[in-house]
């Protein structure tokens, strides 16, 4: 595979997101059979396009600000036969209400994770789905990986933040440690791949894959990552 540093050729998902765990998370909203399913913040639509896989009915649409990401979800949309029930774009205000909208990742499009809750609300529909992910503290952190990470809530303080705006939590997935390093590791891939090929010429390569590595060996263990599939009363 060709490397292109930064752009996750390595990686199914840009969150720590095993084939495995995807095939949970899939199966759990075609129980809800969506018609209709929005992603905000989709990267190159690989959970997207496993739900409408599974869900031959519906249709999607992908959101994200990074072009380069999104002309590879058109690209892997075509090769799954996906382009008539999907489309792509990099406009957060073109979202419309879904019977199941999908944030992993990626609350910053709305701002803090308290303002992507509430904003979120508004585009699922009154008894649809929520797909949301977001990192939590598995453990007290470090001063030195607090400063770098910010503030976090840990799992409990999380699902508070979920009910207190009025979701009802229907299923969680604590990402893994094997999960975290795959994830991890396919990120730092497309960097040692271009030492590999560039050798003592690619310098910052070298500086970036080192530096991500030491980053993710402190904070392994430490910070989380879950998966919450929640519901919004059929009547709100």
């Amino acid at each position: 595979m060709a490397s292109n540093a930064g752009y996750y050729d390595w990686l199914n998902f840009n969150s720590p997101i095993s084939d495995c765990t995807a095939d949970r998370l899939v199966r759990l909203q075609v129980a809800n059979s969506p018609s209709t399913i929005l992603d905000v913040g989709c990267g190159w639509g690989e959970l997207l396009l496993r739900l409408l896989t599974a869900c031959p009915e519906a249709e999607g649409h992908g959101i994200d600000h990074d072009e380069a990401l999104i002309k590879r979800a058109e690209s892997n949309a075509e090769q799954r036969g996906l382009t008539d029930r999907v489309r792509f774009s990099p406009d957060a205000g073109a979202a419309a209400p879904a019977d199941l909208v999908v944030n992993v990742g990626a609350e910053h499009v709305f701002g803090t994770v308290d303002d992507a809750l509430v904003a979120l609300w508004d585009l699922v529909h009154p008894g649809g789905h929520l797909l949301f992910g977001y990192q939590f503290w598995e453990r007290p952190p470090s001063a030195e990986v607090k400063a770098f990470i910010g503030d976090l809530p840990d799992l409990p303080q999380l699902l508070a933040k979920v009910t207190d705006v009025g979701w009802r939590p229907l299923d969680f997935v604590v990402s893994s440690v094997q999960e975290w390093d795959e994830f991890e590791s396919g990120y730092m891939r497309d960097w040692e791949e271009m030492v590999l090929a560039k050798g003592d010429t690619a310098v910052e390569a070298r500086k970036r894959a080192d530096e991500q590595r030491a980053g993710y060996l402190q904070r392994r263990g430490v910070l989380g990552f879950a998966l919450l599939t929640l519901g919004r009363p059929a009547d709100t």
